[in-house]
């Protein structure tokens, strides 16, 4: 976890402070940039940024509970620090992917109101991918484990020509 915290905040900032460094400089080593592709690479250095930010405000982080000699007070913490881990694990998944969409779209609008779809498209097509990576190379080992511990129900309805069958079913 702490790891990919680590890889993830540091890729995050150099392609912020890349891509600023490149839109801001009055040199660079590739020429000329016109205000379309200045603004993109201020509008990719934006959501770079709000990534490596996001990592440093809400960060993953492993809880481990300091043994105990009573083994059965010691698997009841344990237990908590997954259930703690696997709700956080599932919440950053969910808000890397939700979130990267939402920032890329935006990204997208901006881009398209400054100058064409095209181009917030092309840096739509850049971006989202990297925040793609993001979520889906995300720690998830905790929060497998904690869903398949927990209680899990299904609710069903079996319409049928004589009546209509409701099933409530539940593992726990």
């Amino acid at each position: 976890t702490s790891r990919w915290q680590l890889a993830w905040t540091i890729a995050f900032s150099a392609g912020a402070a890349g891509q600023f460094a490149l839109a801001l400089a009055e040199w660079n080593p590739f020429g000329e940039f016109d205000d379309r592709y200045r603004d993109t690479l201020l509008v990719g250095g934006t959501k770079a940024a709000i990534g490596a930010g996001s990592r440093l405000i809400f960060p993953l982080r492993a809880h481990v509970p300091a043994p105990n000699a009573d083994r059965c007070v010691e698997l009841a913490e344990l237990r908590k620090s997954i259930t703690a881990l696997g709700k956080k694990e599932r919440q950053s998944f969910w808000l890397t992917h939700i979130g990267g969409t939402a920032l890329n779209l935006a990204g997208v609008g901006v881009l398209w109101y400054l100058h064409s779809f095209k181009t917030g498209a092309l840096s739509f097509a850049i971006s989202y991918p990297v925040g793609l990576t993001s979520a889906y190379t995300l720690p998830r080992k905790s929060w497998h484990m904690w869903r398949d511990e927990k209680a899990s129900w299904t609710v069903s309805i079996a319409p049928n020509r004589e009546h209509t069958l409701l099933v409530l079913g539940g593992q726990w």
